[in-house]
């Protein structure tokens, strides 16, 4: 049987809600220390809060192919709602870079829905 898949955009958020409710207090904290206004989460650490039942999609990665597929307007949407400034890779390892206060709102409006 195969599961519905929700929008692309929806299932990131999806796993960025559940990453800002784990460790949000934590990366608000140090980035407000330290005078941050862009922040960086590891899409290792979204990978680990993808629901598969929940999104449809069976790993993050095929999420992340998806917003590939749909292209700017995803990214436009990801821009309005989280902040997403894009992604990088640093050693091997990839990241979602977001503007600070951005992440912030959505992270309030996980928290209330």
């Amino acid at each position: 049987m195969e599961l519905p898949t929700v929008d692309p955009v929806e299932a990131f958020l999806a796993a960025l809600c559940r990453y800002l409710r784990d460790r949000g207090h934590m990366l608000f904290s140090m980035a407000s220390a330290s005078g941050q206004e862009r922040v960086r989460v590891s899409l290792l650490a979204l990978y680990r809060r993808h629901d598969a039942e929940e999104t449809g999609y069976l790993r993050f990665e095929h999420v992340l192919a998806a917003l590939n597929e749909c292209g700017e307007e995803c990214m436009e949407r990801l821009r309005g709602e989280a902040g997403l400034e894009g992604f990088e890779d640093e050693g091997g390892e990839a990241y979602a870079v977001f503007r600070l206060e951005a992440l912030r709102r959505l992270a309030e409006r996980c928290r209330r829905g």
